[in-house]
């Protein structure tokens, strides 16, 4: 992101009043513990390391947001 990165954008969310219950994912290619509690002290309910399952992803967000299924077993 041009300027600032995941983690200044994940804490910004969270000091917003209007949006701080908003659910967050991070997905980024930094998989160690360390990045991890990054995250997690940044704000993000999940952290999803790439390469990702795009069904693990939906997933993640549909645990978030049940009322959201967005995707349903035929």
């Amino acid at each position: 992101m041009p300027r600032l990165d995941g983690l200044e954008a994940c804490r910004q969310i969270r000091r917003d009043p209007a949006l701080a219950q908003t659910p967050i994912v991070m997905l980024t290619a930094a998989g160690r513990e360390a990045d991890r509690a990054r995250g997690r002290e940044a704000g993000a309910d999940e952290y999803l390391t790439k390469p990702f399952s795009p069904l693990a992803l939906l997933a993640l967000v549909e645990a978030l947001v049940p009322e959201t299924r967005s995707w349903r077993p035929m």
